[in-house]
């Protein structure tokens, strides 16, 4: 979570009302929400896994602005909880010209759960996410597109799932619901599902949390 820093008390915990989307051209995901008595207003840039933006104050002070990089990640396996470290740059908005000088670290480490960037989930049941008991009985795949290359991705009752980007891997989709999974090359893997929309979001890292790949997936039905 994030602490008490310059003057920004916020909890990642604590986001309220506001929203996000993702980017018309998939590259960043904007992030709008109440955060305790701030509004945070911020872009997660999926290229390099920085985040920027603006923190507002309803105290009638100017709003901050923010340049954050990524430097580290906690997972907690238990609860299917992945958190991502940041060191974080602040500043006053310029007055009359740019100066590096108007820039000072207000936080390091700076801990975000990685949900603040998510939207308000339909579902954390995912069985009707499912393709099958297991790959020979798939009756289904989604077909994937986003900022990776497109691939296809299968998830099953017997807690593993199958792509074409990654082949075969362990992944419990209804034992994790809205967390975050493991993969055995070091990459974080989520799975987002609409119902309604018959949609499923697929986010997934590099084993470096130096990018973020997020892709939007169709169900393809055999």
């Amino acid at each position: 979570m994030i602490g008490l820093v310059n003057g920004l008390a916020a909890t990642s915990s604590l986001a309220a009302s506001g929203g996000v989307q993702w980017s018309h051209d998939g590259l960043r995901i904007l992030a709008n929400k109440d955060v305790g008595a701030e509004r945070w207003a911020i872009t997660l840039n999926l290229n390099d896994a920085t985040v920027t933006g603006n923190v507002f104050f309803n105290d009638g002070r100017p709003p901050r602005v923010i340049s954050c990089q990524s430097t580290g990640h906690n997972y907690q396996p238990d609860i299917s909880k992945f958190t991502i470290q940041y060191r974080c740059f602040g500043s006053d908005p310029a007055q009359s010209v740019f100066a590096s000088t108007d820039w000072s670290v207000i936080g390091e480490p700076v801990m975000l759960d990685a949900a603040f960037f998510a939207p308000a989930l339909e579902t954390c049941d995912m069985s009707g996410a499912l393709n099958g008991a297991s790959p020979p009985t798939a009756n289904s795949l989604w077909d994937c597109t986003g900022t990776a290359s497109p691939f296809w991705l299968e998830v099953f009752s017997d807690g593993t799932g199958l792509s074409s980007a990654i082949g075969r891997f362990a992944f419990d989709a209804v034992a994790t619901g809205c967390g975050f999974g493991k993969l055995s090359d070091g990459t974080f893997f989520n799975l987002g599902y609409s119902p309604s929309r018959q949609i499923l979001t697929v986010y997934r890292t590099t084993p470096g949390i130096d990018r973020f790949s997020l892709s939007e997936c169709r169900r393809v039905v055999f």
